[in-house]
């Protein structure tokens, strides 16, 4: 049996193509950033990639628990005539934020370092020693 209708790439992605949101292509630039988390023996790492960042542009806090990083992107474009006058002048503003729930951390012992596009940042936990686990009577 001939096929009349041959069924290529294009073909299979003609429905996906035709009804897709006209602006999922803005969505890409401001998804959040990857994060990796690992958990040591006596620390949590996490690594976030932000490449492109400046670092003065990043901001980290850690509070109740919650470790908040966040970053914000400041992108501009300037066409000027022969006189020096604007014929276009463009900027957008991108915010990135991403929070993780860390319990048992040693606040006064977090450190940070930002190279190569990737924020590392360790937060050691707090001696296990110091909790004790305590048995609840049940009435």
């Amino acid at each position: 049996m001939s096929n009349l209708f041959p069924v290529g790439r294009d073909f299979m992605n003609f429905g996906k193509n035709f009804f897709e949101d006209p602006f999922d292509h803005l969505l890409a630039h401001t998804a959040n950033f990857n994060v990796d988390i690992r958990e040591e023996e006596n620390a949590y790492i996490v690594e976030a990639d932000l490449p492109g960042m400046p670092k003065d542009s990043i901001q980290l806090k850690y509070e109740d628990n919650v470790l908040s990083i966040g970053a914000t992107q400041e992108d501009g474009k300037d066409e000027k005539d022969e006189e020096g006058n604007y014929i276009r002048r463009e900027r957008s503003t991108k915010s990135f934020n991403r929070q993780f729930l860390l319990k048992n951390v040693n606040e006064e012992k977090i450190s940070a370092a930002f190279d190569n596009g990737v924020l590392t940042v360790t937060l050691p936990k707090k001696d296990p020693e110091g909790t004790i686990p305590k048995q609840i009577e049940i009435k």
